[in-house]
């Protein structure tokens, strides 16, 4: 089945299904009808309507792309449940604070409240690759891999000749104004922890423990930070997580949709 498309003026939205909604966000770069593929049909089932959506905003720093995401949320009937992916994660948690009302419950899934040392050294690595020629795919293919799987994966040669014929998709150049949009949130997303603090709306943080994009320290940090906050680690799973292992990382998601934004 497949969910229609449309352009609202602030984002594109592919929909599917009906019932209490949940709404997947991720970070530009990343196709949210892809990730979430592995958990739709389960939600549909129990009786959810699954959205995504890729805001658009007409600026960059991270406190527009959240109006955008609040300003969609605002057109909805009744508030949804959030599912975010990394940068989509943040996403998430900063509507979540901003906009409690049109949000029953939070899934945030390797998330991060802050900017530290080594994701400053990746994005200038990223900045650079973006910037790059053709030539650099080989690059842009061996980064995206070993920051987004485990050793047991990239060990692993079927899986590897896979991700490599799905090239343009899995790390070919960028679309540059993605890449911007994606950029500028990270560069103007500091430290939120401390704001963070003010969180209402119950979340479910989920940490990668071998994940060298976003860290499970940093996950960690934000369940700490977020009142009443579940924090779950999946042992040996790394931060591309939802592709590679969704047997392991929806279960958890689906108890927690069920106990705080439950099918009529």
């Amino acid at each position: 089945m497949a969910g229609d498309r449309l352009e609202d003026g602030i984002g594109v939205v592919h929909n599917w299904g009906s019932g209490p909604e949940v709404v997947f966000l991720s970070n530009p770069l990343v196709d949210p009808v892809s990730w979430s593929a592995g958990v739709r049909d389960d939600l549909l089932g129990l009786g959810y309507r699954v959205t995504t959506f890729e805001h658009r905003p007409e600026r960059m720093d991270w406190r527009s792309t959240v109006d955008c995401v609040a300003e969609f949320l605002a057109r909805r009937h009744d508030p949804v449940a959030l599912v975010g992916w990394s940068q989509g994660a943040a996403i998430a948690q900063e509507v979540a604070l901003a906009s409690p009302q049109a949000v029953n419950c939070a899934v945030l899934l390797a998330t991060y409240g802050r900017q530290n040392e080594i994701d400053k050294t990746l994005q200038q690595s990223w900045d650079r690759l973006a910037n790059g020629d053709d030539d650099l795919d080989s690059l842009r293919l061996a980064m995206a891999l070993l920051t987004a799987f485990p050793p047991e994966r990239l060990a692993d040669d079927d899986f590897v000749v896979r991700m490599r014929t799905r090239q343009n998709e899995w790390a070919g150049r960028p679309d540059p104004r993605r890449r911007q949009r994606a950029g500028a949130f990270i560069a103007t997303y500091q430290d939120r922890l401390p704001a963070l603090a003010a969180v209402t709306t119950p979340c479910l943080v989920m940490g990668f423990e071998l994940d060298t994009d976003t860290f499970a320290a940093r996950a960690r940090e934000v369940a700490e930070a977020i009142p009443g906050a579940h924090y779950v680690e999946l042992e040996n799973l790394a931060h591309a997580a939802p592709l590679s292992d969704p047997q392991r990382v929806w279960p958890p998601v689906i108890d927690f949709l069920l106990r705080h934004h439950r099918p009529r």
